[in-house]
This record gives structure tokens, sequence and C-alpha cells, in this order.
């Protein structure tokens, strides 16, 4: 059966008020046009979204995301789908926009609803904008301490976006590991609380090459989320 992405924000709410064995509920999160949406249904659909010769995910993402002779998008704004990653976890995934606008409200989202754990994504192609890289570094700083926040833990994603053949490409970025990458320590994550980096992990990819929730390149992703939701001295869930 063809997958097809969902649009909520209440339905599931009754999940995500907290407990052990709630359903975790992870955020996306980070500046415009990072590729916050792109990795949701990259992990949601796989290639799926690209069987058709008319359509792509980048083109599609666009389409969606032109206003109207009104002025309005087919585009809610964030989206939310539930994704089971296999022999790990189940978990809904809330994708927030990253305008200026947007961010404003990012609070709104963790006071509402009880997240488990935060997926920040960095466009590695801003790398010559400092002022986007130094919003971005100001972002996770901020969430890290947020008391909502605490307990969850929080992976960056340094997004490489090669836009090569997209078949043969493989997410995880061979070479360098994340926390010895540049954008590591312009991000000054290497200046954070201990106790934030206890449950912090940085990793490069590319998004737009994602196969699917089983890609292992995420897969180390989902590991780590689970040990530190799991933690006894964290947020002690039953995975």
């Amino acid at each position: 059966a063809k997958k097809r992405p969902t649009h909520m924000f209440g339905r599931f709410l009754t999940k995500c008020t907290g407990g052990a064995s709630e359903t975790p509920q992870l955020l996306i999160l980070g500046l415009d046009g990072a590729g916050k949406t792109t990795l949701l249904y990259r992990l949601k659909l796989g290639d799926h979204w690209e069987k058709s010769k008319e359509s792509t995910m980048e083109k599609d993402m666009k389409k969606m995301r032109t206003k109207d002779e009104a002025g309005k998008t087919e585009d809610p704004g964030y989206h939310y789908e539930e994704i089971s990653f296999p022999r790990q976890f189940s978990c809904g995934m809330w994708d927030v926009p990253g305008t200026d606008a947007m961010r404003r409200v990012w609070s709104c989202f963790y006071h509402a609803i009880k997240i488990h754990g935060v997926i920040f994504v960095v466009n590695t192609a801003e790398a010559e904008q400092e002022d986007r890289i130094d919003m971005a570094r100001k972002q996770i700083h901020f969430l890290m301490n947020e008391d909502e926040l605490r307990m969850a833990p929080f992976v960056v994603i340094l997004n490489v976006q090669n836009q090569g053949d997209l078949k043969r490409a493989r997410a995880k970025i061979p070479g360098t590991k994340g926390e010895e990458d540049e954008m590591y320590f312009r991000l000054a994550l290497h200046k954070l609380h201990f106790s934030c980096l206890e449950r912090l992990k940085v990793c490069k990819m590319n998004i737009l090459a994602l196969k699917g929730e089983a890609d292992p390149a995420f897969e180390e992703i989902t590991k780590f989320m689970k040990v530190k939701m799991c933690d006894p001295k964290g947020l002690r869930m039953n995975l």
C-alpha cells in the first residue's frame, strides 16, 4: 500500500501527556530551509515520493509552498507523522517551520506536548553566512536549557545537501565525525555544559539521500535517542 503523509495537531495528544509508557514525541527544529520537512518525509516515505517521473520531493515541496492568487499555500506549516523505526521504537515526529515568525512559537509545542527528544537541522551550505550560523547557535543553546527539554536527548544534524545521483547516494557522509567538524565549533557546542553534552549527538548526513526509516545512517540516531530516553537518570521510558 502506498504510504501517505498526514497533517494533524490534536489527534494524538492523549499519547503525549507524560508517563513512562507513552509514545515518544520528537521535535524537528532548525532555521528555514535547513531540511526539516525533507527529513520527516524521507524517513516516512523513503523514495516512494519519487516513484512518479512527474513528481520529486523538492518540486512538490516548492509547489506546496507557492502562494496562490489569494496569498494562500497548500502547506499547513507544521507537519506531523508517526514513524516506526525497526528494532528501536515507534514515535510521533513534529516538524515546525524555522522562519523568524515561527521560531517565536516553537515553545508552544513543547509547552503543550511532552517532547522526549529534539532533532535540530543545520544547513551546511550556509556555512559562509555568519548571521545564519550564529542564529542556529543561539537557538540550540537556548533550547537545550529550556526547563521542558532539560531531560530530552538532542541530535544536531549537519545537513550536507549534495544534489548528485540520489539513487546511488548514501545518506551517511564518510570521513570526519560530527564532533570533529568545523561546524561543531562554530555552533559552540564544545562550550555547552556537561549536563547538555552528555545528551547531545552530532551527525553529518545528506538528508535528501535517506531511504526511509530503516536507513543505516539514521539508525545510529535512533539508538542514541533510545538509550537516552530509557536512562533511569533521565526520562526513564519503557521502549
